[in-house]
């Protein structure tokens, strides 16, 4: 459905009008087609891409220059990542093919075929095991050390996201209904839980130790449960209310803060104990994402052809792209920012 109004929004975007300048991008890199995604290499001297086209590729991080593809085919890719400290890629398309490849020259290590589409592809921490789902709710923990299928997981409905618990020891997914299905990651026991809201559940964030869940649902509510033995307090700690639907919700580095963002047009930060509200950016369209940066003083968000840099009280800056903006990241000293688009561009800029 999200993808569908973004082919809309970007239809519409052909006749926009400009509505501002910003600086000259310090890397512009021309794909072959929209970017799904893209990431800085640990050292950040290398950008890896992936596309709608099916290509994930390396470029130089100084002048831009294509140092290696990897092909699926046509297939639109849905994840890309660095693992093994960026020696090696894992990417996944829409088809349900897995790759891990070297790196520095494209050849393939290995190779999984899923049930599905992926919604979740997530390395544990050792980067020795990959957890997968698909949107058909099929997961798999599969070996990154040998290839094997290490356990393997069946959700009774459509599921629209998964994850690790922060002990790696349980494997999660939940569905629009609102109902999360937890599985032993060594024995495949498993159990679930719904949540206490009617509304259609879009996405769910736990914190750091796994005490607390945000979860963010249509009707534009972002809330925050305690974990109650095997399921959730049966009332919120504390919650938001957006005028719109939810895009996501994150926790700042303490988990004293949330930061929402939804089809409203806003950013929100807000208390994570009471809900009182600490700052609110408004946007000229419905925001599709948003970072802090590493000190949590800065935010950035991207909405319709824009990324927005936001600093305090001041107006915020804006770089342009050409069409609809997929995504943007900092680098890890935030002097750098990433953002990539429909318009077939990789860009950094100087913040």
């Amino acid at each position: 459905m999200l993808r569908f109004l973004f082919l809309i929004l970007s239809l519409l975007l052909l006749t926009a009008p400009v509505l501002g300048q910003s600086a000259d991008a310090l890397l512009l890199l021309g794909l072959d087609s929209g970017v799904v995604t893209a990431a800085w290499n640990a050292e950040e001297t290398q950008i890896l891409t992936a596309t709608e086209r099916g290509l994930a590729q390396v470029w130089s991080a100084e002048d831009g220059e294509l140092l290696q593809s990897i092909s699926h085919d046509g297939n639109p890719i849905t994840h890309a990542l660095w693992v093994q400290e960026g020696a090696a890629i894992l990417s996944a398309d829409e088809s349900g093919l897995v790759v891990l490849s070297n790196a520095a020259d494209g050849a393939m290590q290995r190779s999984w075929r899923l049930d599905g589409m992926p919604v979740a592809l997530l390395p544990n921490a050792e980067e020795t095991a990959l957890l997968a789902f698909t949107r058909l709710g099929k997961g798999s923990i599969l070996s990154l050390v040998d290839g094997r299928s290490l356990i393997e997981f069946e959700a009774p409905v459509e599921i629209d996201g998964a994850g690790w618990s922060a002990d790696e020891r349980q494997a999660r997914a939940w569905s629009e209904a609102g109902r999360v299905y937890v599985w032993d990651a060594e024995s495949g026991e498993e159990s679930n839980f719904a949540l206490p809201h009617r509304s259609m559940l879009l996405g769910l964030e736990w914190n750091a130790d796994d005490s607390r869940v945000l979860a963010w649902f249509t009707n534009g509510a972002v809330q925050v449960y305690e974990m109650e033995g095997a399921g959730v307090a049966s009332r919120a700690v504390s919650s938001v209310r957006h005028r719109s639907f939810v895009q996501q919700a994150i926790w700042s580095r303490d988990e004293s803060m949330v930061m929402s963002w939804a089809g409203d047009d806003t950013v929100h930060i807000w208390s994570a104990n009471d809900g009182r509200s600490l700052n609110v950016y408004r946007h000229e369209d419905w925001v599709i994402g948003a970072r802090w940066d590493p000190e949590e003083r800065r935010v950035l968000s991207w909405s319709h052809i824009y990324v927005y840099l936001w600093d305090g009280d001041e107006a915020p800056r804006r770089f342009r792209h050409r069409n609809l903006v997929r995504g943007a990241i900092w680098n890890s000293d935030a002097s750098r920012i990433m953002s990539w688009s429909w318009d077939r561009t990789v860009r950094v800029w100087r913040p």
